[in-house]
C-alpha cells in the first residue's frame, strides 16, 4: 500500500514545453503516516516565493542568457528536475496556516465518475466527505487530499471525485466556483474505501488534516445520476 504522495505538474516553461508527472512526493521519512503511529499535526513553514523557471534555467547555466532549446540535453534534465523540485515543494507547502475541517462523512451510493475497483482484494464501497477549506494558499491542490485508515495510517488513495459547495453544503450550480484562497470554501470529496472500515483520517503531502478520526455515517444526501441525453 504507497504512503500519501502524488504529484501532478503541467505547462512548465511556458506554451512551448509541456510536462505531466505522476509520482511519489519526495519527504521526510517522519513527514508520512507510519502504520500504528498517528504522525504529529505539523505547522506549515511560512510561504516563500519559489524562483520563476526562468531564473531555475539561468542558475544551470551560470546565468548565461539562454533558450531551453539551446541547452545540452544534460542541462534541460538539470533544468527540469529543479522545477520539478520546487514545484513540488510549492505546492506541499499549499496549506500554508491554513486549515481542513471534515463536517460530514457517508456512505455514498449517489453519482460519482468513480466506482470501486472489482478487481482489488479488498472490498470497497464509496464515502463522501463534506470538508471546509479556509486560510490556504492558491497552491493547495485539492485532488492531493488523501483517504487512511484512522488506525494502521494505510492509504487508500488520493484524486476524489470533487464537487464545489456552497459555504452551507448546498451543490454549486454548472459554471458557480468556490471563493479564492485563503477564503473559506466548500467541497465534496468521493472516495472509495474498504467496507471495513468505519473511520478515517485525511492527509495532505504527509501533513495530517484531521486531529480525530473521522466517523462514516450509514446514509446522506446524493449527487443525482445525470438523465440520459434524449435520442
Amino acid at each position: 500500500m504507497n504512503l500519501p504522495h502524488r504529484l501532478r505538474l503541467c505547462a512548465l516553461l511556458g506554451a512551448t514545453l509541456t510536462l505531466s508527472v505522476t509520482g511519489c512526493k519526495d519527504s521526510a521519512p517522519d513527514e508520512a503516516p507510519q502504520a500504528g503511529t498517528p504522525p504529529p499535526l505539523m505547522v506549515a513553514p511560512t510561504a516563500v516565493a519559489p524562483p520563476s523557471d526562468s531564473e531555475i534555467l539561468k542558475g544551470i547555466v551560470n546565468g548565461e542568457d539562454r533558450a531551453m532549446s539551446d541547452l545540452s540535453p544534460e542541462e534541460q534534465k538539470q533544468v527540469m528536475n529543479r522545477i520539478i523540485q520546487e514545484r513540488a515543494k510549492q505546492q506541499a507547502n499549499g496549506l500554508g496556516t491554513g486549515s481542513l475541517k471534515p463536517n460530514q462523512a457517508w456512505n455514498y451510493t449517489g453519482y460519482s465518475y468513480l466506482s470501486p475497483n472489482p478487481e482489488t482484494a479488498i472490498e470497497a464501497r464509496m464515502v463522501a466527505v463534506d470538508i471546509t477549506l479556509t486560510g490556504h494558499t492558491a497552491d493547495f491542490d485539492i485532488d492531493d487530499v488523501e483517504i487512511v485508515d484512522s488506525k494502521t495510517f494505510a492509504s487508500f488513495g488520493s484524486d476524489p471525485h470533487v464537487e464545489f459547495l456552497s459555504l452551507d453544503g448546498k451543490l454549486m450550480k454548472m459554471g458557480d466556483r468556490p471563493a479564492p484562497a485563503p477564503r473559506a470554501s466548500r467541497w465534496l470529496l468521493i472516495y472509495a474505501f474498504p467496507k471495513s472500515l468505519d473511520e478515517f483520517r485525511l492527509f495532505y503531502w504527509g501533513r495530517q488534516l484531521t486531529a480525530a478520526p473521522v466517523k462514516i455515517d450509514p446514509d446522506g444526501w446524493e449527487i443525482p445520476y445525470p438523465k440520459a441525453a434524449a435520442e
